[in-house]
C-alpha cells in the first residue's frame, strides 16, 4: 500500500493462549495497515510466542522480555512493558492493539485516512477509537458507561515523548522529553475497537479473572461471569464483527443468558448512577468534559446507528 508515513503496529502479551485471548486475531486485525508490528512477549508458559511465530508475517517483530515481580504498583507493570514496545517502534505513528481488542476491517482505510492526513500536523498527537465491550459471547455487549462511551488513545505519535502509564490503558505526551507530562491532544476518528476480553465460557471467565487479578494465586470464583456486572448493563447486540472473529466467536457459540437466575438483577448505588448516566450519553452523546486521559479536539464524531 502506497503512503507517505509509516505505521507501527504495537501489543504486549503474556500467556495468551492460557488466557484465552483473541490475540491472534488481534495482531492479525491490525496488519494490514501497519509496516512493522512489534509483539513484546514475556516469559510464557505456554505456546503464546510459537504461534504469533507462526503467523510467519514478515512484519511481526518478536521483542522478548521478563516479567518483573518488582514492578509495583503491579498494574504498572503492562504500561512497562509497552514502553519497551512503544520506544522502539519506527513509525510515524504507533498502532497500540491490547490483547483481546480487534479493529474491523471497515475502519481500516478511515485509520489509515487520517493518519496519513495528521501525520505532519503537531496538534493532533493521537487518534481516539470507542471501546464496544462483549460480554460471555458475540451476541451480548456491555451498553453501560464505562464500557461503552468511552474513548481510548489507541493511535498515537511515538517520538513526541510518549510513554505509556498507570495500566497501560493511556498515554502521557512529556514535552522535549522533559521530566513533566501531560495527556496528549487527540482527535476522534469515528470508529470502534471491539473488545473480546470478557468473552469466555462461564468456567474460562473465573479462571482468566483469577489469573489477571490475582496473579494466578487465591480460589477460583466460578461465579464471576454472573456476577461480575448487572444484566441490566448487557444488552443484546445486532451489529457486526470483524471478518477475524468469524471461526473464534462460532466455537464460543452462546453463553449469556440473562433469564439465568444466577445473573445478577440488584444493582449498587455506583452502578444504578452509571446506568442513568449512559441513558443520558445515548441521547445527546459524551460530553466533552468526559474527555478523559487525553485533551479532546473538536468534538466526539456521532455515529449512525449504535449496534445494540
Amino acid at each position: 500500500m502506497e503512503k507517505g508515513i509509516l505505521v507501527s503496529g504495537l501489543a504486549i502479551i503474556r500467556n495468551g493462549v492460557q488466557l484465552d485471548y483473541a490475540f491472534l486475531e488481534s495482531i492479525r486485525s491490525a496488519l494490514p495497515i501497519c509496516d512493522e508490528f512489534l509483539c513484546v512477549v514475556g516469559d510464557c508458559d505456554d505456546e503464546t510466542r510459537e504461534r504469533i511465530a507462526g503467523l510467519g508475517d514478515p512484519k511481526i517483530r518478536i521483542v522478548d522480555t521478563v516479567w518483573s515481580d518488582r514492578v509495583q504498583p503491579r498494574k504498572c507493570l503492562l504500561a512497562q512493558q509497552t514502553n519497551i514496545g512503544l520506544h522502539l517502534c519506527r513509525g510515524t505513528w504507533c498502532l497500540y492493539m491490547q490483547s483481546a481488542e480487534v479493529l474491523h476491517e471497515d475502519s481500516l482505510p478511515r485509520l489509515l485516512s487520517l493518519m496519513e492526513a495528521k501525520g505532519d500536523d503537531p496538534d493532533v498527537e493521537a487518534l481516539l477509537l470507542e471501546r464496544l465491550t462483549f460480554y460471555g459471547d458475540g451476541q451480548h455487549v456491555l451498553r453501560a458507561y464505562p464500557y461503552a462511551f468511552k474513548y481510548v488513545p489507541r493511535i498515537i505519535k511515538p517520538h513526541i515523548g510518549a510513554h505509556s502509564i498507570r495500566d497501560a490503558m493511556s498515554f502521557a505526551v512529556f514535552d522535549g522529553w522533559s521530566t513533566r507530562g501531560r495527556y496528549p491532544r487527540a482527535l476522534d476518528s469515528g470508529e470502534y475497537i471491539y473488545r473480546y476480553g470478557f468473552v469466555h465460557t462461564p468456567g474460562g471467565f473465573a479462571a482468566c479473572r483469577t489469573a489477571v487479578h490475582r496473579g494466578g494465586g487465591g480460589e477460583v470464583d466460578q461465579d464471576a461471569f454472573y456476577t461480575s456486572v448487572p444484566r441490566a448493563f448487557v444488552t443484546e447486540y445486532g451489529g457486526p464483527h470483524p471478518t477475524v472473529m468469524e471461526d473464534r466467536l462460532r466455537r464460543v457459540g452462546s453463553q449469556y443468558d440473562g433469564a439465568d437466575p444466577r445473573c445478577r438483577a440488584r444493582m449498587t448505588r455506583k452502578e444504578w448512577l452509571r446506568l442513568l448516566e449512559t441513558r443520558i450519553y445515548s441521547r445527546v452523546g459524551l460530553p466533552a468534559w468526559r474527555a478523559q486521559r487525553f485533551k479532546l479536539l473538536g468534538r466526539f464524531e456521532k455515529k449512525a446507528l449504535r449496534p445494540w
